[in-house]
């Protein structure tokens, strides 16, 4: 029984701790999406006419699954959303280390810094990528 409710309440914590980050970075890009859709442009991922609505739309997104995270509606299919983003970012940051890239990520500002394309990114987003499995899967095994 100590173990159930352990696993609960580590998960909601991850839960929480997920939805805050996700919130704060949506709300981070939102305030300047000029200067994000030029960061996005950087990757040198997307064609030049989808980079303006990928920026408008990925900070929606961000802060809705976050929301939903968060405020526990829908868990699962706010843990999916944000998994297939921390996938996404994961490879355009594997594809701009690989191409030797130096700047700003673009995920968010701490202490007023972005944090720079490199390493410790992909090793922070893979250490993100297991928590939100945890939760799902977690959340899949709850429900047998």
């Amino acid at each position: 029984m100590k173990k159930i409710i352990f696993n609960r309440l580590w998960i909601r914590i991850i839960e929480i701790l997920i939805g805050l980050l996700f919130i704060y970075s949506g709300i981070s890009k939102t305030m300047n999406i000029y200067e994000f859709s030029l960061t996005v442009a950087k990757y040198g991922i997307l064609p030049e006419n989808l980079i303006t609505i990928f920026s408008v739309f990925l900070p929606f997104f961000e802060i809705s699954a976050g929301f939903f995270l968060l405020t526990g509606i829908m868990r699962a299919g706010a843990s999916f959303v944000i998994l297939f983003l921390l996938l996404l970012f994961t490879f355009a940051i594997t594809f701009a280390v690989i191409r030797g890239l130096k700047f700003d990520c673009g995920c968010f500002e701490v202490f007023g810094r972005g944090q720079r394309i490199g390493l410790l990114l992909l090793l922070r987003n893979i250490i993100l990528i297991l928590l939100v499995l945890n939760i799902i899967i977690f959340r899949y095994t709850a429900r047998r």
